[in-house]
């Protein structure tokens, strides 16, 4: 009787050792493998499942990845296994949702969302500044007498005009001597005698009229 009751003892302590362990097998196998990155101007993910339970017609394991919360990237049942990629512009930052859902036991069921930042460095934009230079050339409208204004560096000075003054110098007149008769001049003038030869010359002919007169009325 002792002998059995210890056979019993043992053989509960295997089976208990023995459920503990394959109930642990399961456990360490469903290990997923998630990669997201971004690199070469693309962003990624990559989704590893191994050593699921086996499907059935009634049961089977799912997994669904959707990108950015709208666009649905996968949706389908797997078996003991899946693997699958993803990619799309680095550009934005990007976020994935892998749900799995394992239906042998729930606790390795999961729901992990992977977010990206950017990876592609934006263009640098260079910017060209034309500035346009106006030059407004004023013309004064006032005559200017004898001044003539040019580019400095394309003007030759003209020479001063040269003034010429011509003076004429009339010939000095030079007083003939009246030759007359050719006699010397004495220094007498001969003014006086003609005077006094004109009075007596008139004194005469007035006493020779009053002497006639005289004459007629006698």
């Amino acid at each position: 009787m002792q002998f059995a009751r210890a056979g019993a003892l043992v053989g509960a302590a295997v089976a208990a050792i023995a459920a503990t362990v394959f109930a642990a097998v399961p456990a360490s196998a469903h290990t997923p493998e998630l990669v997201a990155k971004c690199e070469d101007g693309k962003t990624s993910l990559s989704v590893k499942l191994a050593a699921y339970a086996e499907s059935t017609a009634q049961k089977t394991n799912h997994i669904k990845v959707v990108l950015d919360g709208t666009e649905e990237l996968e949706n389908k049942d797997f078996g003991r296994s899946f693997e699958g990629s993803y990619s799309t512009s680095g550009d934005v930052e990007r976020e994935f949702v892998v749900e799995v859902t394992a239906y042998d036991d729930s606790r390795f069921s999961f729901k992990e969302t992977k977010t990206v930042k950017a990876c592609v460095v934006p263009p640098t934009t260079t910017t060209t500044t034309t500035t346009t230079t106006t030059t407004t050339t004023t013309t004064d409208a006032t005559p200017t007498t004898g001044v003539t204004t040019g580019p400095p560096s394309d003007t030759t000075d003209a020479p001063a005009p040269t003034t010429t003054t011509t003076t004429t110098t009339a010939p000095a007149v030079v007083p003939v001597a009246d030759a007359g008769d050719g006699l010397a001049d004495t220094g007498a003038s001969i003014a006086i005698p003609l005077v006094i030869g004109v009075v007596l010359l008139g004194g005469g002919a007035a006493l020779l009229i009053v002497l006639r007169r005289r004459a007629a009325n006698d």
